[in-house]
Parts: structure tokens; sequence; C-alpha cells
């Protein structure tokens, strides 16, 4: 890690939490600490005990932002948590279609499937504008209290999400990666992997090796490296991505830096 902050003090104990951590205790490029209990990442809700709810009100969290689509969010439904949530983001990042369409042609291999997954990566920049435009400008709203937000997994979703923040608070890339990478060691991928042999079983699918699955299930720095790369490319800086595709200001970036950051 780029900081001395331990796995124990990122990673938040929840009972049924999913790959569930705390954006606390980064430094910034100015020696600035991110304040611990503010901005919380991670999977699904639906496995939240009593105990679990208990101490996300405990923190403070007062906003959930879901960005499930509906399907996933009825196939596991989140805990009653006490927050308000935001749930109608319904962000697709890459087209699964052409997974499918690679492996019924024969042509799925762990390579071409490492490809697509970073190629969804790469090609999102602009399509996720709308829904990460309004999600940035609620997390100011709330910065008063702690917000959450999550997909399914807390990976792909949510780690571009963590990208954008720990961006607009001067956070060094390589720590921004490392916070990406963390998933390898707090989500058990394994489980993933059964459901989608299980879809594969149900589409008559016969061959198939566990290797083309693993790019869709697991995280790889280049996935994290094609999205900030395309923004490079295409908005000439994230900052510049921040404020002419996000919509944020200079004071905006201020007021999260003056919110968000130990002083």
């Amino acid at each position: 890690m780029s900081d001395a902050v331990t796995h124990m003090s990122r990673v938040v104990p929840l009972e049924g939490g999913i790959n569930f951590r705390d954006l606390g205790g980064y430094l910034n490029q100015d020696g600035r600490r991110v304040k611990w209990r503010k901005i919380l990442r991670c999977g699904h809700l639906a496995n939240l005990s009593e105990k679990d709810l208990d101490a996300l009100e405990k923190i403070g969290v007062s906003r959930i932002h879901d960005f499930r689509r509906q399907e996933e969010q009825q196939q596991s439904p989140s805990a009653a948590i006490r927050a308000e949530f935001v749930q109608d983001y319904q962000i697709s990042i890459g087209d699964i279609s052409r997974f499918w369409e690679f492996l019924f042609e024969g042509e799925l291999t762990a390579e071409s499937s490492h490809e697509l997954v970073v190629n969804s990566y790469r090609s999102c920049i602009k399509v996720v504008i709308p829904a990460f435009s309004r999600f940035m400008r609620e997390i100011i709203e709330n910065a008063e209290n702690a917000s959450l937000f999550h997909c399914s997994a807390g990976k792909d979703r949510t780690g571009m999400a963590a990208a954008l923040i720990l961006s607009a608070l001067d956070v060094s890339r390589e720590t921004i990666i490392d916070d990406y990478l963390l998933t390898q060691k707090h989500y058990d991928s394994s489980r993933l992997i059964d459901i989608i042999e299980g879809h594969l079983r149900d589409a008559k699918v016969k061959n198939w090796d566990r290797d083309w699955l693993i790019p869709y299930v697991s995280v790889h720095e280049d996935n994290i490296a094609a999205f900030l790369d395309a923004i490079d490319q295409h908005y000439g800086s994230m900052k510049n991505y921040l404020i002419s595709a996000l919509g944020l200001s200079e004071a905006d970036l201020q007021l999260m830096k003056q919110q968000f950051l130990d002083d």
C-alpha cells in the first residue's frame, strides 16, 4: 500500500459486508489525509445483520448510493439500513453480450476475456457521465455525514467511483490503483464464478475454461489504468474530466478537500 494504514483499519468489519472498505486514511499529494468513516465502498447490502445496521448508523451513514441495475437490485435487495437510498443510477459497464458472442463463436480465451473487460473500462467514460455527475454532487451535499456507495461486488462501478473521489481529493494515481486492487484480497470471486458457470450450464454450453471467467469476476491493474488513461486521453486530465464532463466547479473541488481531508 502507498500509505501505512493497515487492512484492519481499511476494512469495515461487518458480519454481512461484501468487500466493505473505507476510503479514509489515504494521503494526498499535499500530505493531507482523507478522513476516516466519511466515504465507504462495498458490494451489495443484502446480507447485512441487525448488528451491521446498528454499526452503520453509529458510523453516521445517512446516504447510500446503489449503482446496480434494476434486475440486480431485485435479485439481492438491500437490507433495511436506516439511511436515504439513491438507487436509480442504473449503471452498466461494458457489453456482456460480447462475452457470449465470443464464447459461442469459439473465440473466447483468457486473453480475449481480459481484453473485453479492459475495453469496457476504456470505453465507458462518456456513458457514465450522467450517473457519476449526480453521484459526485450527492457526495458533496452529504459531506457533513457519511456516504456509502456500492454495486454488486464492489469492484467495477464502485472502483471507478472511488477513483473519481480520490482523484478529486488529489490522491496519487498509485494509491488509487492500490485501493482498486484491494478487491483481490477482500472479495471471494469463486462464488461469482460458480454462478456464471450455472448460467453457462443453463445455456447448454458444454465447454469452457475457468480462466476465461476470471477477468469478469476479479480486478486487474489494466482495468482501472484503462479508465484513467482514457480520461487523460479524451479530456486532457482527470481534473478537466471532473469539471468539464461531470460538471464540478473549482469551488466544489475545494469544498471536497475542506470536508473530506484532515487539516
